[in-house]
């Protein structure tokens, strides 16, 4: 009779650890991917609602500047932006163009109605709208606020260059809400 309280006491500890190892397995590996979804849910309904108004881009020799306003009324907080030149060949296919090299504040800089800069950001990873990595390397973007105009200053302005905006929203994982580009207007 000892023996069989001994072996069930093993069955039950197995059975226990057996049940605490998918627990932890469920947590480990599908939880992030149940919050990655629900963040890209998010993100994709505020880019449904949002449009982005683009100035020209103004140039001189190396640099450039142009206005942006991201549009959504039914949001007050913040996104965040990042800028970059592409050769204007690029232009047919922006929708898949990243950086070649991360954007930081040294190429560009983005500045509120006040002149004031804005609060710089760093951003580890991007996605797309459909959870798989847009951008995987850490770069510098700046926080601006929905509904008002902001200019955007970048170095490294070469003649024909269009510049592209990602425009970047996350509470936890950032994923790319919209994308525009612009360049010199024609004479």
């Amino acid at each position: 009779m000892p023996e069989n309280v001994v072996q069930e006491i093993i069955l039950i500890a197995v059975v226990v650890a057996l049940g605490i190892a998918i627990v932890a397995f469920s947590i480990s590996v599908l939880y992030p991917q149940i919050i990655l979804t629900s963040e890209e849910q998010t993100a994709s309904n505020i880019a449904s609602q949002t449009t982005l108004s683009v100035g020209p881009l103004i140039t001189n020799s190396t640099s450039g500047s142009l206005v942006l306003e991201v549009y959504d009324p039914a949001e007050s907080g913040n996104v965040s932006i990042v800028a970059f030149y592409v050769p204007q060949s690029f232009e047919s296919s922006i929708s898949l163009v990243t950086p070649s090299t991360p954007p930081g504040p040294s190429t560009f800089k983005v500045y509120s109605i006040t002149g004031a800069l804005n609060k710089a950001v760093n951003i580890s990873r991007i996605y797309d709208l459909n959870g798989h990595i847009l951008y995987g390397s850490p770069l510098t973007a700046y926080s601006v606020p929905f509904n008002t105009p902001v200019t955007i200053q970048a170095k490294g302005y070469t003649q024909g260059d269009v510049i592209v905006i990602w425009v970047l929203y996350g509470q936890g994982d950032t994923f790319r809400i919209g994308y525009t580009f612009t360049g010199v207007p024609s004479s």
